[in-house]
This record gives structure tokens, sequence and C-alpha cells, in this order.
């Protein structure tokens, strides 16, 4: 009698469900809602996408609060219990049907207690909201990773292949193909600006910067690309402005840049106005206003509240088309700079996009010395010997276009370990001046790596310099690689020029530091 009303019970109450890694449906009773045999369960809902990430974990059981699912037009609510086979590579799910339950616990929140029990309810759904957003920001750091890894050797193969005696329409192709490439970076950066953003994560960094050089360069970059399609680029940056003042140069730049590119992309004929104004010349603090105005496609009445959401693009003519990150991600930042951004348009006649940001003034308003610091090439170590540099990297075309860098530069030599744990092994068996080190590598990671060389017995291996080559951009991970004892983090695909300056950087302080240790 128990065992036949316990299986009623739970063929009314308890749905259970066998899925693989790879989040197909293998074994389902159906009793709560239909799934069909071998489907995708994500297609069924959404949440089941963070079944993958449930494999990635060291916890073999975890539930699940409140998952809210329609099913055949009724709003349901689940528990959800996972049991994870690491072995089989299945997790069983036990999903709970609960939808009275909350629903009355609802009914009680709204009689006695709202607060108490409102603030429970927030916290489930927080948590339900907390494993996708983890899910998706993970999804997009691996994402950028993978896709900056491929990048890296295209660019880099790319900048030989340009040095190489080409003849003009080789150039122009391989520039084209360039440029190609560097679009598809940005579109990546984009995607994880717009999580950040979203995720409370992206921070705006005032700091001292050289107002006019900046607004210098950027005039005189699309300067060239407007008379590339015939365009009059028309600037007129206020001569009452500092030269110096306080802001996230690094996010203005990226705001005037999505704004300035549209313009000349959708602009077929005419012109584009950058002016840039101040109403006040405080000593303190000044409003400065920006305006990119253009005598473009415009833009429909109807879409002008929709064009700065994530993904829109205005179809059929292809408006603000790529990505369509752009406008979302210049709208979040100009409010994380507590400003607005203002657009009008007609159709066929053109747009104007304005915003206005408030920015300290520097103190300081003298123009810095240059240093000239001019890095010798064929520069060599003690007694011209070259210094000699080891490389962890694991992907035999990063191998090959770093060996072609080191060939071409001709200062050091290059030796190349393929995983964290034969690096580890070549420094003990050989001296070496420096190390790059990928933080994705099999056997054993860069982090790993990093901490067994800072704890090594060997005075002379701890303190070796260790720079991160990685494609890996994240803030966590920059912080996680200055933690492990990594001393430069420098991110795919790899910009030779900036790589070799912070090699000779480092290799000047420890060579200094090598010369204070022996004098003491």
């Amino acid at each position: 009698m128990l065992e036949k009303l316990r299986q009623e019970f739970l063929e009314n109450t308890t749905q259970i469900l066998i899925i693989d890694n790879t989040n197909r449906v293998l074994e389902t009773d159906n009793s709560l809602f239909y799934i069909k045999k071998n489907s995708d369960i994500t297609e069924f809902h959404p949440f089941f996408y963070v079944i993958s990430s449930l494999f990635e974990e060291d916890r073999k059981e975890q539930k699940f609060y409140c998952v809210q699912i329609e099913v055949k037009g009724r709003t349901c609510f689940y528990d959800i219990r996972s049991i994870v086979d690491f072995d089989k590579k299945q997790v069983v799910l036990f999903v709970e049907d609960l939808t009275d339950h909350y629903k009355t616990v609802h009914q009680i929140k709204q009689v006695r207690n709202e607060s108490i029990i409102n603030f429970n309810i927030t916290q489930e759904l927080n948590h339900e909201l907390n494993v996708q957003r983890g899910f998706k920001n993970k999804f997009l750091a691996n994402v950028s990773h993978e896709i900056r890894t491929p990048l890296n050797s295209i660019l880099g193969f790319l900048s030989v292949l340009e040095n190489t005696n080409l003849d003009r329409e080789q150039l122009d192709l391989v520039r084209i193909v360039k440029d190609s490439s560097k679009n598809l970076v940005s579109i990546v950066d984009d995607l994880l600006d717009i999580s950040k953003i979203e995720a409370g994560r992206l921070e705006i960094k005032n700091k001292r910067f050289n107002f006019k050089k900046f607004t210098d360069s950027l005039v005189k970059t699309y300067e060239l690309q407007a008379e590339e399609k015939r365009l009059e680029l028309i600037s007129d940056i206020g001569t009452n402005l500092p030269r110096f003042l306080i802001g996230d140069q690094l996010r203005l730049n990226q705001i005037l840049i999505n704004l300035l590119e549209n313009a000349l992309k959708f602009t077929h004929k005419g012109s584009v106005t950058f002016r840039i104004s101040t109403s006040s010349r405080n000593m303190r603090r000044i409003p400065v206003t920006f305006e990119i105005r253009d005598t473009g496609i415009g833009i429909p009445k109807e879409h002008l509240t929709t064009i700065f959401e994530s993904f829109t693009q205005l179809e059929k003519r292809g408006l603000f088309g790529g990505s369509g990150l752009g406008l979302s991600i210049v709208k979040q930042l100009t409010q994380l700079m507590d400003s607005d951004l203002e657009v009008e348009s007609i159709e066929n006649e053109g747009s104007t996009f304005r915003f206005t940001i408030s920015m300290g003034v520097s103190h300081d308003q003298k123009e810095e010395k240059k240093v000239t610091t001019r890095r010798v090439k064929k520069s060599s170590g003690p007694k011209g010997k070259k210094y000699r540099i080891l490389l962890g990297e694991d992907i035999e075309v990063n191998q090959l276009l770093m060996m072609r860098l080191f060939a071409d530069e001709g200062s050091y030599s290059l030796d190349i370990a393929k995983n964290g744990e034969q690096l580890v092994l070549f420094l003990e068996k050989y001296q070496y001046d420096l190390i790059l080190m990928d933080l994705s590598m099999p056997v054993m990671d860069g982090y790993d790596a990093t901490l067994r060389i800072r704890n090594h017995k060997d005075k002379k291996i701890k303190k070796i310099p260790i720079i991160a080559l990685t494609a890996r951009t994240t803030e966590e991970e920059r912080e996680a690689a200055k933690e492990s004892g990594m001393n430069a983090y420098l991110t795919k695909p790899v910009n030779a020029e900036i790589l070799f300056k912070t090699i000779d950087r480092l290799l000047h302080r420890y060579k200094n530091k090598k010369t204070e240790e022996s004098v003491e």
C-alpha cells in the first residue's frame, strides 16, 4: 500500500532525467513535462545550460531552487537537484514540482511578513541568475580565448609578411586581411565589455592625460579614413579646452571611435563633423561636450529608441551592422560616466550624437619632457652573449610565430617548452634570463608553473622575470597572474614592439637587482 502511494505521489510531483555532458537527454520518465529522448535539453529551457558547467566543479550534488518554466501555457516552479557521475560523464536531475508551494508562499507574503519572505525569494532568484550570469561570463571568456589564440598567429604572420618583398597589390591585400582580423578582436572585446557592464564589474578609471594629444590623434586618424571615402572630416575642437584633463581616456576613446566609425561607415557623400567644446573654464572641473554629426543615411524615427539595445541592428539597410554592440556599449559607458547620450536623426539627411562629461582639470598643464628610450636592436647580454629566453607555449603555430619574431629581432636566443612541467625541468637544466609564460597549457598550466618557480630552492630560478603571454584578458586572470608571481601581463594577439620593450625593461631591472645583490 505504502509503495503504491509513494509511486503515485512521485509520478505526480517528480520527474527524473539523465543527461550527458553535451546536454543530450539519455533517459526521462516525462512525469511532469515531455522531453524527447536524445534531444538537447537546453532547447526546452535556457536554465539547463548550467548542466555543462556542473562537470567542471568538484561538488557531486547541487540544488537549484524556484526554477520557473512554462509548461503548456502554465507557469510552474521547480526545485531541481543534480547528482553528477564524473566517471560516466552523466548527471541525474530530480525535478520536483513545487508550483503550489511557491504560489502559497507568494500569497502568504502579501498577507503577512512581506519583507522577510520577499528577501528569501529574492535570494533564491538571485542564486539562479548568478548561476546563469556565471555561465555566460565564463562562456564569453572562453570564446575570447579561443578566438584570440588563432588570431595571434594570423596577425603575427601578417605583420611578418607585410615586411617582406611584396608588390603594391599584395601589400594592399595583406593589410585588408590584417584590418579585418583587428576588427574581429574588437568585436570580441565588445562582447566582454558588455558582459562586464551587465555584471557591474566595469569601472571608470579617471587619470590625468594629454587631452589635446588625444583629440589630435583621433582627428588625424579619421581624416585619413574620410579622405579614402572622399568625405570631408570637419574638426572643431574648442581653443579654450585645457591641454591636460582628468578622466578615463580608454573608455572615452572607445566611445568616440564607435561613434566616428559609424558616422563614416554610413555616410556616402558630404561630411562628418567632430566637435568638442566646453561652456566653462573652472579650474577644478569642466563640462566637456562631444558631438559627432554626419550627412549620412539617417535613422528612421521608429528605430531611435531601439538602436542602443545589445545585439540590435536595423535590418535591410544594415545600419549599425557588425556585432550590434557598438552603440549599446557607447550608451552604457556614457551612463557610467554620469552622462546621457543624445541622438537626433532625419532619415536620408543625417544623424547627430551628443554627450557631455564632467572632467577634472589637471593642476599641472605643462607638457612632459620627452625621454627618448630607443631600444637598440641586436643588443646582447654580458660579454656579447645573447639573452636566453624560455617560452612556455603548447600551440605549434604560436611557437613558429615566436621563433620568427625572435629570429628577426636577433637580440636573444629562444627555447620552447610545450607545458609548465617541461618548462620547470628546462629551468633546472639550463640557465635562462627571462620566461614568457602561456597560462593555458596541458599537464601543468602557467599559474602552477609560476608558483613552482617562485617557491624553488634555487635562488636564481626563484627570481627569474616572468611575463604572462596569453589570450585570456579578464581582470580576474590578470590579478591571478600577479598573485602567482608574474612580473608582467601581455595579451594575444601579441604586439611585437610592446613585447620586446617589456622584455628589455624586465631584463634591465633584473640585471640591476643582481648587481645590487653582488655588491651587498
